[in-house]
């Protein structure tokens, strides 16, 4: 899948725009960002494409929730069955509230709430015995205005056509939480799947978490609803029914029949490897042991942003107020949260070439706008930043000038952009040069790894070798504190930058740096904080045990401030790069340099 006829299927279908310049941003995302101030920007995305690895924070002496659980047994059966047996020892709610939207009615059953995470479950049923409703599976694998229906999604289509109904999907994810009368903040991590079941109904399910989310008593969910009516030509553009947002207040329990303790595998500190990793850490600590808060404002793009700022070719196409196509082809894409710029050609191509070449000759031809090799250029190093694979081993920076611009110039032009944007607190924490050379011998590795390696691309195979000085430049990614790999990327800037001015950006920002708000005393030390990785390995919800520690970091994220009503800041956190025995890559853990608590 390309990038284009992914972000297109994204925009058109889920009216999402929070994209990585990665060769396949759908599966290559796993945070799921969310909007601010209006009503909010869809998304839907797998629990198997969304749902991170939870470090739990299980308590000694808590009691085992006794009970038939509908949210343990969900997401037992479509995450795995550890899943749902970690989540048998949370507090759970039975909800049972019902709003209706678009001719269906959402009925919220059951929720559970267990170490700064919310799992939920409920069932969503067409008023009208003559709509059908559409799983997401199904509606995410059929191309919108891109490809046909087959199989069962052809069959519901059918079905709806038949009876003189509507085919409907329906959303609903978490927008925001409050805990204990507290302001209503954005969730963090957020992830839907939906099934259907045997009456027609759906059941769909939610995760959030992070440290919006705190022990509390009492809590608020804000849920954005919506429903969506499909053609055989894939969702109408002209959407009648817009999102609602859907309060509901609960006290979840922990039912205490048997007071069995949960069983917990204590690490001795001398199986801990608290020593031996690289440490990131700034100046300003390394002078005083401490860091001040901030305010963390909520930043809406959409509100501040100039088409112009981008691209002065002015506006060919405006699809939408957020999402525009330029003269020269480029296309902007926003979101309250993110900003999303590439540039394409006016030439076509066939995105299903390769599947024809493949296991189906009969698929018929879907022509999309051909990327611009800036794009492709943006890509390859986008993905030596993610180590996407062996061509990105060991690559670095090394020149700081190249033909027609130099670093200080890409970061001028950058940092000018971030002044007129209004952003603040972000620190360029990597940057790669990519002259005439490095992108002739990385892109032949690059189309090497897509199209005859272990990668699967259709889009169409640039010509790395065709590239001149005027396509070199910078990619630039910046960073709270300018730390590389921050968690999960939702405070991060990346752009490319030539002697043209930027050719590409992936921007992700859900909080603006504020007012100092306060200094603690001091911050707990990293090797505290690698300890307390070792401690929740041992709660964790899925088994995993710690092979290395590749490094800890001190950057800032946003978390729920200690008064309740006074929202977010950022604060010190501890970031602990792990590797899990038997796994190649890095996973990540964060802990707030203030107290020691997970993010969940």
């Amino acid at each position: 899948m390309t990038l284009h006829e992914e972000q297109k299927r994204v925009q058109k279908a889920v009216n999402s725009s929070l994209t990585h310049l990665r060769e396949d941003p759908w599966l290559a995302q796993r945070v799921l960002a969310n909007a601010k101030g209006e009503e909010p920007v869809k998304r839907k995305i797998s629990l198997a494409l969304v749902l991170t690895v939870v470090l739990g924070i299980a308590a000694m002496g808590t009691a085992y929730a006794l009970f038939s659980s509908q949210v343990a047994e969900f997401f037992g059966k479509h995450w795995n069955k550890e899943l749902g047996n970690w989540l048998e020892s949370g507090k759970v709610a039975q909800i049972g509230e019902t709003v209706d939207l678009g001719g269906v009615a959402f009925t919220l059953d059951e929720v559970i709430y267990k170490d700064r995470g919310i799992y939920g479950v409920g069932t969503a049923r067409a008023k009208d015995a003559k709509d059908v409703l559409l799983p997401m599976d199904l509606a995410d694998g059929w191309g919108i205005e891109e490809a046909e229906p087959i199989g069962e999604a052809l069959s519901l289509l059918r079905q709806a056509d038949k009876a003189g109904g509507r085919l409907l999907t329906i959303d609903c994810w978490p927008r925001k939480i409050g805990v204990d009368g507290g302001s209503m903040v954005n969730t963090g991590y957020a992830g839907t799947y939906n099934v259907r079941n045997e009456d027609g109904s759906l059941t769909f399910s939610f995760e959030t978490g992070g440290y919006a989310l705190e022990d509390g008593t009492i809590y608020r969910l804000a849920l954005s609803v919506d429903v969506d009516e499909w053609t055989a030509e894939g969702k109408v553009q002209d959407d009648p029914v817009k999102p609602q947002t859907w309060t509901v207040e609960f006290e979840p329990v922990v039912i205490t029949e048997t007071p069995t303790a949960e069983s917990v595998k204590e690490i001795p500190a001398e199986d801990m490897q608290l020593t031996g990793y690289e440490l990131v850490v700034p100046e300003a600590y390394q002078k005083s042991g401490t860091l001040p808060l901030y305010r963390a404002e909520e930043y809406d793009f959409t509100k501040i942003v100039k088409p112009e700022w981008f691209n002065q070719s002015g506006i060919a196409e405006k699809q939408s107020d957020n999402y525009m196509t330029f003269n020269d082809h480029a296309v902007l894409s926003l979101s309250p949260e993110s900003v999303w710029y590439a540039e394409y050609t006016d030439e076509l191509f066939d995105y299903n070439w390769r599947e024809r070449e493949g296991d189906n000759p009969d698929i018929a031809p879907s022509l999309s706008p051909r990327q611009a090799l800036s794009m492709g250029i943006a890509s390859i190093a986008s993905g030596v930043y993610g180590g996407l694979a062996d061509y990105a081993e060991g690559v670095q920076l090394e020149r700081e000038q190249l033909t027609e611009i130099t670093l200080e110039e890409a970061k001028h032009t950058a940092e000018t952009l971030f002044d007129k944007l209004g952003l603040k607190g972000f620190e360029l924490a990597w940057a790669l040069d990519m002259s005439v050379e490095r992108i002739h011998t990385l892109g032949e590795a690059y189309n090497h790894f897509w199209f005859e390696g272990e990668g699967y691309s259709n889009s169409p195979k640039q010509d790395y070798a065709a590239a001149t000085v005027k396509d070199e430049g910078y990619y630039l990614v910046y960073t709270p504190l300018g730390v590389t790999h921050v968690a999960d990327g939702r405070q991060q800037l990346e752009l490319f930058v030539s002697s043209r001015g930027i050719t590409s950006a992936s921007f992700r920002c859900a909080y603006n740096r504020g007012e100092e708000a306060g200094t603690p005393d001091k911050l707990i030390s990293p090797e505290e904080a690698v300890s307390r990785l070792y401690q929740e390995i041992a709660h964790a919800r899925d088994s995993m045990e710690i092979a290395s520690v590749e490094r800890v970091a001190l950057t800032y994220v946003p978390i729920r401030a200690d008064n309740k009503q006074d929202g977010m800041v950022f604060a010190p956190v501890w970031q602990v790069l792990y590797k899990e025995a038997g796994m190649e890559y890095a996973s990540s853990a964060e802990f707030s340099a203030i107290n020691g608590d997970s993010e969940s």
